[in-house]
């Protein structure tokens, strides 16, 4: 807990709830990705080459998160020559055409009419605007968009043009995307080999002692930064497999648990989360994903059965292939030797 028992009683409930939206927790996996992206960044000032970075994950995992986060560590400057954006941040659209992505960078770079001209002379601006304002890094999420909804066709002419803007730029890009967006860079050799480093953010796990234990610690700096007057015991073992049974592990769907148990408990004006405020706080925000699930904070621990709900392979709709083959997963191991 993030705050004294005095300093807590002291805010107002509006106050406390406010502080649960702004919990962000900085958890060793989520780090280690961080400092992937950090990599890229700095290191290729002196590279050869600009180092890119391929991040999948499902939804929930915390990659936009972790995209949002980033760009705020490197906030827009203003300088003599004009703005600097270290970071350009931003999400492919839907429909995922030359035209629309070219159009949301220049507008996330500031572009006063982002949307005038032919692709060839709006790509010519974001060209000289990405030199005028410094861009150092290119971060740009749902590159799962690159296929076509509608007819499951991977976008070349659009992966085409990502590529020839990282080579005449050459900034170097982080693309988060779904677990299967690695097949887009399969259809595009010179992009692929541009994007030989991947990693995967995937949702915690339950099956060994050590993956239960890396669950633990997050739910554990989770409860600290609680504006409750006592701890709420979230990484005690069998709060903890009722909190994993509930989320599958997704870090988006422990945070929406947990968040809408805290503004419940504050309403009830009670000490910390009990089991009674979670049950209620499930059945408002997360059964409808599962509706015959019997609710993990109402039922007997005997009842519960995590195994059903770990991490499930997701299938490209573009080509019927299981996403992640060339993703490497940051494992628990990984996380807790520090390597």
């Amino acid at each position: 807990m993030t705050e004294s028992n005095g300093v807590v009683r002291s805010l107002s409930d509006f106050e406390r709830k406010r502080l649960v939206e702004q919990i962000y927790i900085a958890f060793p996996r989520l780090n280690r990705v961080r400092s992937l992206v950090e990599h890229c960044h700095q290191h290729s000032r002196i590279a050869a080459e600009p180092e890119c970075l391929l991040i999948t994950g499902q939804q929930g995992a915390g990659k936009t998160t972790l995209r949002r986060g980033y760009a705020r560590r490197y906030p827009w400057q203003a300088t003599r020559e004009g703005i600097a954006v270290p970071v350009l941040d931003a999400a492919i659209p839907v429909p995922a055409t030359i035209k629309h992505l070219v159009t949301e960078l220049l507008s996330s770079l500031g572009d006063p009419v982002p949307d005038k001209g032919t692709i060839v002379t709006q790509t010519r601006r974001l060209k000289r605007l990405i030199g005028e304002c410094g861009v150092e890094l290119i971060v740009l999420d749902e590159f799962q968009h690159f296929i076509d909804r509608d007819s499951n066709v991977i976008l070349v002419t659009v992966s085409n043009w990502l590529k020839d803007l990282l080579n005449e730029t050459g900034v170097p890009m982080v693309l988060i995307g779904m677990p299967y967006s690695d097949v887009i860079l399969h259809a595009n050799a010179q992009l692929e080999r541009r994007f030989a480093m991947r990693v995967s953010l995937d949702p915690f796990a339950w099956k060994t002692a050590e993956r239960q234990t890396e669950f633990r610690m997050f739910l554990n700096y989770l409860d600290e930064k609680l504006p409750f007057p006592r701890r709420s015991a979230l990484a005690d073992p069998e709060m903890a497999l009722r909190i994993f049974c509930a989320t599958e592990g997704v870090t988006g769907y422990v945070m929406k648990l947990i968040r809408r148990a805290a503004a419940l408990a504050i309403d009830e004006k009670r000490e910390c989360l009990e089991m009674e405020v979670l049950a209620w706080a499930y059945e408002e925000r997360l059964s409808a994903r599962a509706p015959d699930r019997v609710n993990p904070f109402s039922c007997d621990l005997g009842d519960l059965c995590p195994e059903p709900v770990t991490r499930r392979e997701i299938v490209s709709p573009a080509t019927g292939r299981r996403g992640g083959a060339k993703a490497r997963v940051v494992t628990a191991a990984e996380v807790l030797s520090g390597k």
